[in-house]
C-alpha cells in the first residue's frame, strides 16, 4: 500500500458510512457502504491475495479515498445507492434502465379526480397504478374506463363552482360534467371508488356491487339506468376473463430472477397485485469485471428501489443476499408497513422465481444475439476503414446555418452501434462571421475536444464529418491543434454524384485519394449513413429552435436582381450584413454580375428603415 494511503486511512473513523475510491484524475472508481469505515476500507488493503481478482484490478489505480459518515448502516444503504446512480462508478455493479414504465395516475388530491398517462411516480397525494408494459396498453384502459365511470376528461382546476357549459361526454352519457356544476364531489366520489377497484383488480367485488345498484333501479323502474349498469357488469367481466390469477393469496408481489454471462447481467422484475400480474421489468446490470451473485442482487435491490414508490408487501428472490435484514428495514421504513424479502425453495413462490429466470435468461440470449450482430459490424466498419480503435464509440458532426444566421454545429454519439442521445451536443458558433462551413467545422471541433481533454475524459473511437475533402482536411487541422490527431480516427460521409441515392455516398479518409468501397447492403455503411443523418437532424432542429417562430428573411431578398447565388456572393466577400451595409457602391460593384444600378439598390434597400 502507498504511503500516503496509508496515512488517508489513519484518519478513517470507526463509524458506519460510504467510502469512495478515487484514481490519480479524481475521477470515482468505486463507491461503496460500511458498518465501520476504519474496518471496511482497511480490510481492501491489508492482504490483496484473498481479494476477488477484479477487486485487485481497480485498487491498483486507486490514489485517494475520501468518505461519508451516516448515523447508522442503513443511511449508509440509502446514500450509497444515491451516489452510485449519481456518479456511475467504472467498477461498480451499474443497473442500466432506459426505460421508463407507465403508470395510470388518478389525482385524489383534487376535488373531482382524473385519469392521467405518466411517466414518474411522485408523492404528491395522487393514486398511482402500475407499471404497465407499454403505453397502449394503459390507454387501452383508459378508453375502457371512460366508457364504463363517468370520470372527467378534462384538466381543468375545479373548486365545485361551475365553471363553463357541459362537454360532448356529458351529451353523450360518458361524464357528469362537474365543470358545469352538475354533481357534488360526494357523489362524485362514488364514481372514483369504482375506478379505484377497477384498477386494483377488485373486479370480483365491483360486479357484486354494480349488481345491487341495477336490481335496485329496476325494482324502481328506472329501466335506462338498470341498462347502462347491466352494460357496465358486462364491460367490466370481460375484463375480468382476461385477467390472469398468479397467486390465490391476493398478496402485492415483486418476483426477481436473473441471468448473468459477459460481465452483465439481465435481471427480470415480475410485478404481481393484489395477485394478479400486471406487469413486467426488464433490467440491465453491467460492471467491467466479473459479478459476484451476492453483489449482482445486492446492487439491483438498492438501486430499483430507491425510486421506486410503489412498494410490494413481499420480494422473491433466487437466493440469500448478506444483507437481506438490512434491506427488508430500508424498504418497510419507506412503506410504513413490512416489506419481506424471501428466498422460496419450493412450491408456487419458487415456480414464480423461475419464471422470472427463465424470462431473464430469454432476455439474456436476445441482448447477446443483438451484441453479437452489432460486433460484427463494428468489426467489418475497422476493417473496411483500416481503423486504429475498435469503433466502440462514434461521435457524428454537422453544421447547419441558412445564408450565414444562427449558425450551428450539432454532435450526435453512437455507442456500440446505438444512438447515446444524453451525450448529444450542440454549439453556437460564436468565432466566425458569414458562410464559412470550413473555419465552423473547426472551431465546434476544437471546442469539443479541447474541453475532454481539459475535463480528462475519454475521447472517442471514431470522429466522422458530414462533408467532402475540404472538411475533412479542415478536420484534420482541428483535431492537430488540440493535440488529439492520431489519438482518435477520422473520416468523412458526403453525398455521391446522386444527393438522392444513398448508394452513391463517399466515406473518405486521410491519406487516401479514392473514396472507402464497401460491400453491397454493408450495414457498416448504412451506420455511418445513419450518424450522418442523425447529426443532420440534430443540427438543423437546433437552428430551427434558435430561428423561432418568425421568419428572419433577409432584407438582400427583397432587392430585385438579388438571387441566392449573388447573396451568398455578397456574404462571402463581406462576412456580414452590416459590413455589406457600411461598403460603398464601388465595392459593391466589385462583386461579379453587380451592376452600378444594381448596387446602388443594395445600397438603398439596406440603408432604408425596418
Amino acid at each position: 500500500m502507498q504511503k500516503h494511503l496509508s496515512e488517508i486511512l489513519e484518519k478513517f473513523p470507526n463509524l458506519p458510512g460510504i467510502y469512495f475510491m478515487k484514481d490519480g484524475k479524481e475521477n470515482i472508481l468505486y463507491i461503496g457502504k460500511a458498518k465501520s469505515l476504519q474496518t471496511r476500507v482497511r480490510s481492501y488493503f491489508q492482504n490483496s491475495r484473498s481479494l476477488h481478482p477484479r477487486t485487485r484490478v481497480f485498487l491498483d489505480k486507486v490514489r485517494d479515498v475520501k468518505f461519508l459518515t451516516t448515523q447508522t448502516e442503513a443511511e449508509a444503504l440509502i446514500l450509497e445507492s444515491n451516489f452510485i446512480k449519481k456518479h456511475q462508478p467504472r467498477y461498480n455493479v451499474l443497473l442500466k434502465d432506459d426505460k421508463h414504465y407507465p403508470y395510470i395516475r388518478l389525482t385524489t388530491q383534487e376535488r373531482y379526480p382524473r385519469l392521467e398517462v405518466v411517466r414518474k411516480v411522485k408523492k404528491d397525494g395522487a393514486t398511482y397504478f402500475g407499471p404497465y408494459t407499454m403505453v397502449k396498453e394503459v390507454r387501452e384502459t383508459i378508453r375502457l374506463i371512460s366508457k364504463i365511470f363517468p370520470l372527467r376528461q378534462s384538466k381543468d382546476k375545479l373548486d365545485g363552482n361551475p365553471q363553463r357549459r357541459p362537454c360532448l361526454n356529458y351529451q353523450m352519457g360518458r361524464c357528469f360534467a362537474p365543470c358545469a356544476g352538475y354533481i357534488s364531489p360526494e357523489d362524485y366520489s362514488h364514481v372514483v371508488k369504482d375506478v379505484v377497484m377497477f384498477l386494483k383488480g377488485k373486479n370480483s367485488e365491483l360486479i357484486d356491487g354494480l349488481k345491487i345498484k341495477m336490481t335496485r333501479a329496476s325494482e324502481e323502474m328506472r329501466y335506462e339506468e338498470a341498462g347502462v349498469l347491466r352494460d357496465k357488469i358486462a364491460a367490466v367481466r370481460t375484463v375480468l376473463d382476461k385477467q390472469k390469477i398468479i397467486s390465490t393469496s391476493l398478496e402485492d408481489q415483486d418476483v426477481i430472477g436473473y441471468c448473468k454471462e459477459r460481465g452483465f447481467a439481465m435481471v427480470q422484475a415480475l410485478v404481481i397485485r393484489g395477485g394478479k400480474m400486471v406487469g413486467e421489468k426488464i433490467f440491465k446490470m453491467k460492471s467491467l469485471n466479473e459479478m459476484e451473485e451476492n453483489e449482482t442482487l445486492s446492487a439491483f435491490l438498492k438501486q430499483y428501489y430507491t425510486d421506486e414508490v410503489l412498494l410490494p408487501t413481499e420480494i422473491l428472490l433466487p437466493h440469500a443476499i448478506e444483507e437481506m435484514d438490512l434491506i427488508s428495514a430500508w424498504l418497510s421504513e419507506r412503506k410504513k408497513s413490512r416489506v419481506y424479502l424471501e428466498t422460496p425453495l419450493r412450491g408456487k413462490k419458487r415456480d414464480l422465481v423461475r419464471m422470472a429466470e427463465e424470462n431473464a435468461r430469454f432476455a439474456m440470449r436476445t441482448e447477446l444475439d443483438k451484441g453479437e450482430t452489432t460486433t460484427r459490424m463494428l468489426e467489418e466498419l475497422q476493417e473496411a476503414l483500416g481503423l486504429k480503435h475498435f469503433p466502440e464509440v462514434i461521435e457524428g458532426f454537422d453544421i447547419s446555418n441558412i445564408s450565414g444566421t444562427n449558425a450551428v454545429g450539432s454532435m450526435v454519439v453512437f455507442k456500440s452501434g446505438q444512438a447515446d442521445k444524453p451525450s448529444y451536443r450542440r454549439y453556437k458558433i460564436g468565432e466566425v462571421e458569414g458562410i464559412d462551413d470550413y473555419a465552423m467545422m473547426r472551431e465546434v471541433l476544437r471546442r469539443r475536444y479541447q474541453r475532454l481533454l481539459d475535463a480528462g475524459k475519454d475521447l472517442p473511437s471514431l470522429i466522422l464529418i458530414d462533408g467532402g475533402k475540404g472538411h475533412l482536411n479542415t478536420a484534420r487541422k482541428a483535431l492537430e491543434e488540440v493535440g488529439v490527431l492520431g489519438k482518435v480516427d477520422l473520416a468523412c460521409i458526403a453525398k455521391g454524384k446522386e444527393r438522392g441515392n444513398l448508394d452513391t455516398d463517399e466515406v473518405l479518409l486521410l491519406h487516401r485519394k479514392t473514396p472507402v468501397l464497401f460491400k453491397e447492403n454493408s450495414a457498416s455503411r448504412f451506420l455511418l449513413q445513419r450518424i450522418r443523418d442523425e447529426a443532420h437532424r440534430f443540427a438543423i432542429a437546433y437552428h430551427r429552435k434558435l430561428r423561432g417562430k418568425v421568419s428572419l428573411a433577409s432584407p438582400l431578398e427583397s432587392v430585385a436582381g438579388i438571387g441566392k447565388k449573388r447573396r451568398l456572393l455578397l456574404l462571402k466577400k463581406f462576412g456580414s450584413l452590416g459590413k455589406i451595409r457600411a461598403a460603398s457602391l464601388e465595392d459593391l460593384q466589385a462583386i461579379p454580375g453587380i451592376t452600378e444600378s444594381l448596387a446602388q439598390k443594395i445600397s438603398a434597400q439596406l440603408q432604408a428603415p425596418a
